[in-house]
């Protein structure tokens, strides 16, 4: 058995160091590809919170105002129609650890609406809306700050602290008022970093 040359092993390090490099490149094109879904999911969330906003305060047409009520379920229902899309897209390419456990934290996020709203129905034995909602600007400001940092992207984070404050200011205002903070909140911490990674794919 011949023992190894300082060469071979050197070689090796060089090697072990590009295949390094190369996985941390394909990881930080694929977030910034993934910018995208945030863009897409925060417009499916921040246009039906301001057009329920919007609508209670300005006048207008009643053929406008039937056109907005299909806004709400069709957003969404599209922005999981894409993203079911484009995950299976980039399975084909490659997957990463970091897709996988961004998919977790939004489901479970979705999980843990769907509990709480249960808990709410059985304590309170009414829908309180106004106690609803902020709680679900919680939980939502919790998964923004846990993708921010599974991503590393500093303005994700702050964009989750960001939405938990509003949660709270929502806590103090009625209903309505609620809605303007969430369209807000879903802008600044989704679509402002979303478009600023998704800018940045091709760099």
């Amino acid at each position: 058995m011949e023992p190894s040359t300082p060469n071979s092993e050197s070689f090796d390090e060089r090697q072990s160091i590009q295949v390094i490099r190369k996985m941390i490149q394909l990881s930080q094109k694929k977030i910034r590809n993934d910018g995208i879904l945030l863009i897409v999911w925060c417009y499916a969330a921040c246009l039906p919170a301001l057009i329920k906003f919007f609508k209670e305060i300005l006048f207008l047409p009643n053929r406008v105002m039937y056109l907005l009520k299909f806004v709400d379920p069709v957003l969404p229902i599209l922005a999981l129609a894409f993203t079911i899309y484009y995950i299976m897209q980039q399975r084909k390419k490659v997957t990463t650890y970091i897709g996988t456990s961004l998919r977790y934290v939004w489901i479970s996020l979705f999980g843990c609406m769907v509990l709480t709203n249960l808990i709410l129905s059985n304590v309170t034995h009414e829908v309180n809306f106004a106690l609803q909602h902020p709680l679900f600007m919680v939980l939502t400001a919790f998964a923004i700050l846990v993708t921010g940092v599974i991503l590393r992207v500093k303005t994700v984070i702050i964009g989750g602290i960001f939405f938990g404050i509003l949660a709270y200011i929502a806590s103090l205002l009625p209903l309505h008022d609620q809605l303007f903070l969430d369209g807000i909140g879903w802008f600044i911490a989704l679509a402002v970093p979303g478009h600023i990674l998704y800018y940045q794919r091709n760099k």
